[in-house]
């Protein structure tokens, strides 16, 4: 804003105009800054709004959680899906999942137990999912039991800035549990074999959960064997059943399971097993043996194949046999005339095909032996 000024008028006016200018703009600035009731902010609840959030985020609070863990949650709804064939064993450091899937013939010659070191079943190869769902179809039931892994991959955690650190950190879910469990003096006593497996050497869940799967089988009359297991679980898997591996005499009556032959399923490149492992692996020279490969062949695999075979021979071992199926089609769970099923199946078939006894009267089930 700019008064005109006349060069003619007296300089008393002139200067009169100015400070009418000067008070005019000091007017409008004060009335600027003074803010009126309107938008002045409301910064304090009212009581009854307080007391609602309180009561609210104590009920939340207070509320037990779903389930112990993220992998807990996944392993419930694989049994709730699948109930006929989930199965809970009790174990000293808590209750695992196994899937048992009951043969599909006439008669049973034996069970099948598959181990491999995923913690979650729904991370299994279908390889293996072929074989535990198609081998009852021929009569041979199969159990399968996650073992731990040998290595676990961290999950990386969401990095953040330093303004808002602080105040994420509770809420970033990223940073927090999948399912929290409540913080009281009753969390210790919380078992579950997801947390316990951070604390307990691994070769003590591997003999514990082979406990539970064999007493299992045991109380349900199968006790002939065969076990499946991968490079990753052979080593700790077969020491604990090494009392297994002796040969049963022609016409004894046997009351207890017993290990009639081995699959070794090499699928963890990066675990492969050492000489040292080998030879305690190959110990038992009367146990027929089947060594799988599925990768093709490299300079690495070579190595690994060579080691296999040569300690192998070096133990006598009289019925070793290794397989290379990386030019066969992949298995699926579907396909019940897979090239990999029909080699295990016939495997099993000529060297631990056990015989289904009758049930007699305090007899629920079957029993099948060596």
């Amino acid at each position: 804003m700019r008064l005109a000024t006349h060069p003619r008028l007296p300089i008393k006016v002139r200067h009169l105009h100015y400070v009418l200018l000067v008070l005019i703009c000091l007017t409008f600035e004060s009335y600027a800054q003074e803010p009126t009731a309107d938008t002045q902010p409301t910064t304090e609840a009212s009581p009854n709004q307080a007391q609602t959030e309180t009561q609210a985020n104590t009920s939340s609070s207070a509320a037990p959680p779903p389930y112990e863990s993220r992998p807990m949650r996944d392993k419930t709804l694989i049994a709730n899906a699948l109930p006929e064939e989930s199965l809970w064993l009790d174990t000293e450091y808590g209750k695992i999942l196994a899937m048992h899937r009951i043969t599909e013939a006439k008669s049973t010659f034996g069970t099948l137990i598959l181990l491999h070191a995923a913690e979650d079943p729904q991370h299994w190869p279908a390889t293996l999912e072929n074989l535990r769902v198609n081998l009852p179809r021929y009569g041979w039931e199969t159990l399968a039991l996650a073992m731990p892994q040998k290595t676990i991959t961290p999950i990386p955690g969401r990095s953040f800035s330093s303004a808002s650190s602080e105040n994420s950190a509770e809420t970033d879910p990223e940073t927090q549990p999948a399912f929290p469990v409540a913080n009281n003096s009753t969390d210790e006593k919380i078992s579950s074999s997801n947390a316990s497996s951070a604390h307990i050497a691994r070769e003590q869940l591997i003999a514990a959960y082979l406990d539970a799967a064999v007493q299992y089988l045991t109380k349900n009359n199968q006790l002939n064997l065969v076990l499946l297991t991968d490079n990753s679980s052979a080593y700790h898997s077969l020491i604990k059943l090494e009392p297994f591996h002796k040969e049963i005499p022609t016409g004894s009556e046997t009351t207890t399971s017993r290990l009639r032959a081995v699959i070794l399923t090499n699928l963890q490149s990066l675990e492969p097993l050492d000489q040292e492992e080998l030879e305690r692996i190959f110990s038992s020279r009367e146990l027929p043996f089947m060594d799988l490969f599925f990768a093709p062949d490299d300079e690495e695999q070579l190595r690994v194949r060579d080691l296999h075979r040569a300690v192998a021979m070096r133990q006598k071992m009289e019925k070793y046999f290794q397989l290379r199926l990386d030019n066969q089609p992949n298995a699926t769970e579907g396909d019940f005339q897979s090239f990999l099923l029909g080699r295990v199946r016939g495997f099993m078939q000529k060297h631990a095909k056990g015989t289904e006894k009758k049930l007699s009267k305090d007899e629920s089930s079957p029993t099948t032996t060596p």
